[in-house]
């Protein structure tokens, strides 16, 4: 077999995964809460801030609020 085709397979079943994966929420809010919890985990306390604040656009005071936010 080559590898066009075999490519072309592999392709093709990503695409129909990915379609029905949206159908699936809790499989949708696992890979979303993946993602951002990656993006974050080893930054420090002052890299999180500055990204908060540089790159979202997040206020002072929301930044704030969220490190109020009670441990459970």
């Amino acid at each position: 077999m080559s590898n066009s085709i075999l490519n072309k397979a592999k392709d093709t079943f990503i695409q129909e995964q990915v379609e029905d994966s949206f159908d699936d929420y809790k499989f949708i809010m696992s890979v979303l809460y993946n993602h951002f919890k990656n993006e974050v985990n080893k930054m420090s306390e002052k890299e999180f801030k500055d990204y908060l604040e540089n790159e979202l656009g997040y206020s002072e005071e929301m930044i704030s609020n969220l490190f109020k936010l009670k441990v459970a």
